[in-house]
């Protein structure tokens, strides 16, 4: 008889599709090439682990093996990505008869890593793919990178930008590179025209115009008029007229717009797009800058990490990729066309729809310990002080202080705060009573930090799609909460997808040891991760391990595994000089008290070695 599939368990169907699934062996396994996976072409996740597990790595300090965590990453599923994206984009301009093409860019504050980068140039050569650059070191990466792509590739400089920034990127379009300088701020224009005077480089610029369509939740707190970066559109007319009086408007090819991270619905990509579109028109027809030729429609396009597709949170976009695209060439076409404007280029930075899905972060179980209920809070007492809670409204603005003025309203907002956050409190150890009143809840320690692993759920609460790796054809039987091994309190996971505050899991027991180890995969994690990555305690980033298809039946093979950073490493970037401050030190005071030879293989070790725990024995778990 079959064994039954555990991945719905963790809505693998929503989330996964079409790179994740559970094969015949109950094991989390990747669909490469998508939906064009052909039978047979899913990876094993637990193969690859094991086998990354017994490769031998040849260090200047020895021979070493790999240690958790570790990143997985699939090339496979980054390619994969970016022809998904181009196909939708190219469907939407064919089907629509949009006068123009696509051409995007990757954002490299979304992923950094060389590996990644350079991917991407190489996937998207035929693409003209580019690189966008917020920062003079990210500018670097990307003038380097786009030696090797197509030329005509973009190459977006946006952020905040001094002269040096401004000198690099004219000395980036000297190279051949079609650098674009993005003006953030109007003071931007007279930096930029200084510049190319002294270099004798004539640029080529955008404006970035500030949108008045938002998007709610967290990623839409700075969008609006009040956001951090951009132009009104008034303002960028004023840019218009000055470069039209220096006689240096056709240096003004590109406007470029961004709402926000993960647009939650195709109403609002398509709303942002018209309006951004109409200013694309009014540049053209009422201010002369005819020479306009690129809507860089910026990042937003979002992941679906819950898997609801409902986009009523930030967890969630309700849309794919040809609706996104759809929704962007049909927007530009009606509002090119109603203005009698010829079709830009189109061009989008999505980042995090790109890099999310080829990465998966394996976290090694180390034990696991039942977690004591508070017998003072049942879950009925924890009811009562939610009633008795909510009947007590704050004091409203005409009762503080004696009126309603400002300092009335600033105390009535702070009463409102606290007042949301005690009933966040206790609704959050009510949920956690409750499932623990039906079958405990056991806290799984992981080899892990919260803050250098999966930093935005930390920071922002972001949460991660996460299961098991193996034992997936058996019912997971166990609440689970991930704690690290940071001395943090709030080195936890502790919240899941779809409202959960347990993750399900099974006993390390027998079976787990059967298996080589239990481990936990928190997947969609190739965006941002790595690049916010904090040293708390000093634990630093994971073992990378590269892994390509190698044809059918599910062969694959391992490109490469390199070891994070040591603790010699992480150290150092605390300004120590290993040798002088660390290890003479501990020479020293080891050989005064005559214990340096037991000290030394120790020290050697420590230092040579990834921070985390290694070659952990954990005890058997009685469940």
């Amino acid at each position: 008889m079959a064994k039954k599939n555990y991945g719905q368990v963790y809505n693998i169907l929503g989330w996964g599709d079409p790179y994740f699934t559970v094969n015949s062996h109950g094991h989390l396994a990747v669909k490469p090439h998508g939906r064009d996976t052909m039978s047979g072409q899913d990876i094993d996740v637990h193969s690859v682990i094991h086998r990354a597990l017994a490769t031998t790595i040849t260090t200047n300090d020895g021979d070493k093996k790999p240690q958790f965590p570790m990143i997985l990453r699939f090339p496979d599923v980054l390619k994969n990505r970016l022809d998904s994206l181009h196909a939708a984009f190219h469907g939407a301009v064919d089907s629509t008869g949009y006068a123009s093409r696509y051409q995007g860019v990757f954002p490299i504050k979304v992923n950094q890593n060389k590996a990644v980068v350079q991917d991407l140039v190489t996937f998207g050569h035929g693409y003209s793919y580019g690189l966008e650059a917020g920062s003079k070191p990210e500018l670097l990466i990307a003038m380097s990178c786009l030696a090797k792509a197509k030329p005509g590739a973009y190459l977006v400089c946006n952020g905040y930008k001094d002269a040096d920034y401004v000198a690099l990127a004219l000395s980036a379009r000297a190279m051949g590179l079609n650098a674009i300088i993005v003006l953030e701020m109007e003071e931007e224009l007279d930096i930029v025209v200084e510049q190319s005077a002294r270099l004798g480089v004539e640029p080529v610029i955008g404006v970035r115009a500030k949108l008045l369509t938002k998007i709610p939740g967290h990623f839409g707190s700075t969008a609006g008029k009040h956001g951090k970066f951009g132009m009104l559109a008034d303002k960028i007319y004023e840019v218009a007229g000055k470069l039209k009086k220096m006689g240096k408007l056709h240096w003004l090819k590109l406007l470029h717009y961004h709402v926000g991270s993960m647009i939650p619905t195709t109403d609002i990509v398509y709303n942002a797009a018209a309006e951004a579109a109409g200013i694309y028109c009014a540049l053209v027809k009422e201010h002369g800058a005819m020479g306009m030729t690129t809507l860089d429609c910026g990042g937003g396009l979002g992941v679906d990490y819950d898997g609801t597709r409902s986009g009523s949170s930030d967890m969630s976009v309700a849309y794919g990729l040809e609706q996104y695209a759809s929704s962007i060439v049909q927007a530009v076409r009606l509002t090119c066309d109603d203005n009698g404007v010829p079709h830009p280029v189109l061009c989008t930075e999505s980042g995090r729809a790109m890099a999310s899905h080829h990465s998966m972060i394996i976290l090694e179980a180390l034990s696991a310990i039942p977690e004591p209920q508070d017998e003072e809070d049942t879950h009925h007492r924890l009811l009562s002080k939610i009633q008795d809670l909510s009947s007590k409204q704050p004091r409203t603005a005409h009762t503080v202080n004696g009126g309603g003025g400002v300092d009335a309203m600033h105390s009535h907002a702070v009463e409102l705060k606290k007042h949301g956050i005690e009933m966040y409190k206790l609704a959050k150890k009510l949920s956690k009573r409750v499932t623990g009143d039906a079958n405990g809840i056991y806290n799984y320690h992981m080899n892990l930090s919260v803050f250098s692993l999966v930093p935005d759920f930390w920071g922002i609460g972001q949460l991660f799609p996460m299961m098991p790796v193996s034992r997936l054809n058996e019912k997971p039987t166990i609440n689970g909460t991930l704690v690290d091994i940071t001395c943090d309190s709030d080195g936890k996971v502790e919240k899941f997808i779809r409202d959960a505050v347990t993750l399900p899991l099974h006993p390390l027991d027998d079976a787990a040891a059967e298996h080589g180890g239990y481990y936990v995969a928190a997947l969609l994690s190739g965006a941002y991760q790595e690049a916010l990555a904090c040293k708390h305690n000093l634990f630093s980033g994971p073992t990378l391990v590269r892994v390509e298809s190698a044809g059918g039946s599910g062969a694959f093979k391992i490109v490469s595994v390199e070891l994070g950073p040591t603790a010699e490493e992480v150290i150092g970037t605390m300004r120590y000089d290993v040798k002088n401050d660390i290890s003479d030190v501990i020479e020293k005071v080891a050989t005064e008290n005559g214990v340096w030879p037991m000290v030394e293989p120790l020290m050697k070790k420590g230092l040579t070695t990834m921070p985390y725990l290694n070659d952990y024995k954990p005890p058997k778990t009685t469940f």
